[in-house]
């Protein structure tokens, strides 16, 4: 495998997948590097040992993304530094805030305290995620399963004046 092609899919992987035994053996092992940079240095170490040498190869972020570039998802409900999101289950679902939160950091890897507001109504339920981490929440629910239920997330549209 060309190593544009082992980048593409370490992405993807970070995009999608679930990552949070991964991301538990991380928290073990940032404990041995203590010093500031740790994890990056470990990031750059890991794909090191993936990639081998990269010297020669030249590379721009969209050229190894093949994916929707980062930054094209357009968030029409920002407040205060956080996205609104919809997501298309709710109450009739028997879903608690502690549910949406706990997929959220299984699939995305965010830390399950910096969700904000959440919004759960008979249907559909609106979440607050920071604006940095929405379009990462995003791709990372998709195809994602609630209580068995098919979710769909999406941007929110901007709020009514009366709301």
């Amino acid at each position: 495998m060309n190593k544009r092609r082992k980048i593409e899919k370490i992405i993807e992987s970070a995009l999608t997948d679930d990552l949070s035994e991964y991301a538990a053996l991380l928290k073990k092992i940032k404990k041995r590097l203590p010093f500031i940079g740790g994890i990056r240095r470990l990031a750059a170490a890991l794909l090191k040992e993936q990639l081998g040498d990269i010297s020669g190869l030249e590379f721009e972020v969209n050229d190894i993304l093949q994916t929707q570039a980062p930054g094209s998802t357009v968030f029409e409900d920002v407040k205060d530094g956080r996205a609104r999101l919809f997501i298309n289950i709710g109450k009739n679902h028997n879903i608690t805030p502690g549910d949406l939160i706990r997929e959220i950091v299984k699939h995305s890897g965010i830390d399950g305290k910096t969700v904000g507001k959440i919004d759960i109504h008979s249907t559909y339920s609106f979440m607050e995620i920071p604006e940095q981490f929405a379009e990462l929440v995003l791709v990372s629910l998709d195809k994602a399963k609630i209580r068995g239920v098919n979710i769909v997330v999406e941007p929110a549209k901007k709020r009514k004046k009366n709301e």
